[in-house]
C-alpha cells in the first residue's frame, strides 16, 4: 500500500520547475509538421531525382525551413493546395500510372521561382511526391507571389 504523504515523481510539475514547451508552429490537428518520404515517385517526368547534389541539398534545406512555420505562414509564401483536376495532362496521367488518381488535391510547396515540391498532405503529415523544377505539374504564365513582388518593387 502506498504511503499517503509521498508525492508522485512523474506527471506533476512542482512550482518553479520546467514546464513543457508548447510549439507555436502547429497545424490544424495540433501537431508540428512531419515529413514522410516513403511514397516519393522515383520514376516518371517529376521523379524525386534532384541533381546535382548541391541542388538536392538546397531543396532539403528549404523543406527543413518549413518545419518552423505554421500553415498560415506556409500558404502566405505561395504554397497552396491544387485540385488534381487542374494539373497538367502529364501530371494527371502520372497519377494514374502510380495509382494515386484517387487524390482530390496535391499540395504545391513553393521553394523559389519555378521550383516546387508536390506533396500529399494529411493533417500535419506531408508526403513529398514529386520534384517540379520548372513548374510543369501546374503550369502558369506567372506566379502570383512573383507578381506581388514586382508590384512592391515598382512602388
Amino acid at each position: 500500500m502506498a504511503k499517503p504523504d509521498k508525492q508522485p515523481k512523474f506527471g506533476a510539475n512542482p512550482p518553479g520547475k520546467k514546464k513543457p514547451v508548447v510549439r507555436e508552429h502547429c497545424f490544424e490537428d495540433g501537431h508540428p509538421l512531419a515529413w514522410r518520404f516513403g511514397q516519393v515517385d522515383k520514376a516518371g517526368p517529376f521523379a524525386w531525382d534532384i541533381h546535382p547534389f548541391d541542388k538536392f541539398h538546397e531543396v532539403v534545406h528549404k523543406l527543413i525551413e518549413f518545419e518552423d512555420k505554421n500553415w498560415n505562414e506556409i500558404t502566405a509564401n505561395g504554397s497552396h493546395p491544387i485540385e488534381t483536376s487542374q494539373l497538367s495532362a502529364q501530371a494527371r496521367s502520372r497519377l494514374i500510372e502510380i495509382e494515386r488518381d484517387d487524390l482530390d488535391y496535391l499540395l504545391s510547396l513553393r521553394l523559389s521561382g519555378p521550383n516546387r515540391v508536390w506533396c500529399v498532405k494529411t493533417g500535419h503529415i506531408i508526403r513529398p511526391l514529386w520534384w517540379d523544377e520548372n513548374h510543369q505539374v501546374y503550369p502558369v504564365k506567372r506566379d502570383p507571389v512573383d507578381r506581388k513582388k514586382e508590384k512592391r518593387r515598382k512602388k
